[in-house]
């Protein structure tokens, strides 16, 4: 039976795993990261499709089901939790349904990686988060984050009765693909996410509040063409990344 502290809700319509494959591209003889194999229904269309499957699955119950349907095949299962998994991995992208409770952490693993290729089953309402643009409610730091190291799809949803037990949730999938655009344009990266989160810190606060504590005043923020009265929800990625840099510069001045 799914169990409510490991976030179960079991994929049961194949033709919608079948899709999450063909749609995340997996190619014959490619390596797949699997996060949460569950009752093994992701992990049946990987090896369909010719892939040899790196799969993880916490719960003990499910283990030997695991073990005796996909004996001989070209499976490696890790039974321990992902998220505590330090070891070295290679693999070609990552096709996974994850459990929705730990969908930031996973993809922050996934970031430290530096997975190129990343198909998730998520919340519908975390993918809209994540695909959001600027001037819109779900546009936010997670946003941010995410676009930009990676550019984001969405490929389908997945309506509920796909599950069992049928989730309270609309379920989304995406695709993310690494890209270097922004990134490299980032001069500290630790910098750059101290002022994303200090800006969305308080949404309805105009940016001039939200940035204050780090030395952010109307003057700077003026001098790189941005709104001292704009909100967070109101910049791009460009304008994050400028006043990041913009802020380093002036640092490396004073010192």
């Amino acid at each position: 039976m799914p169990k409510k502290r490991f976030s179960q809700n079991f994929l049961t319509d194949p033709s919608i795993a079948k899709k999450i494959v063909e749609k995340a591209g997996v190619k014959k003889g490619e390596t797949i990261l699997e996060i949460g194999a569950g009752k093994g229904i992701l992990t049946r269309e990987l090896l369909n499709a010719g892939a040899n499957v790196i799969a993880f699955e916490i719960d003990r119950d499910l283990f030997e089901g695991l073990r005796r349907e996909f004996s001989g095949k070209e499976v490696r299962f890790i039974f321990q939790d992902f998220l505590k998994y330090d070891e070295c991995l290679s693999f070609d992208r990552c096709v996974s349904n994850i459990p929705y409770n730990i969908t930031t952490p996973i993809i922050k693993k996934l970031f430290s990686w530096k997975t190129n290729d990343i198909t998730l089953m998520v919340q519908k309402e975390y993918a809209n988060r994540i695909l959001a643009l600027p001037r819109t409610k779900d546009y936010g730091s997670l946003t941010v984050f995410v676009k930009v190291r990676y550019k984001v799809t969405k490929l389908f949803d997945v309506e509920k009765g796909s599950f069992f037990p049928s989730p309270s949730v609309d379920s989304t999938v995406i695709k993310l693909k690494r890209t270097n655009k922004w990134v490299s344009m980032i001069k500290d990266s630790k910098k750059f996410e101290e002022i994303v989160k200090m800006a969305f810190s308080h949404k309805r606060k105009m940016l001039k509040n939200n940035l204050s504590s780090l030395g952010i005043d109307e003057t700077f923020l003026t001098d790189l063409g941005i709104s001292p009265r704009s909100r967070a929800q109101e910049l791009n990625l460009e304008d994050f990344i400028h006043i990041s840099n913009a802020v380093l510069m002036e640092d490396r001045e004073e010192f």
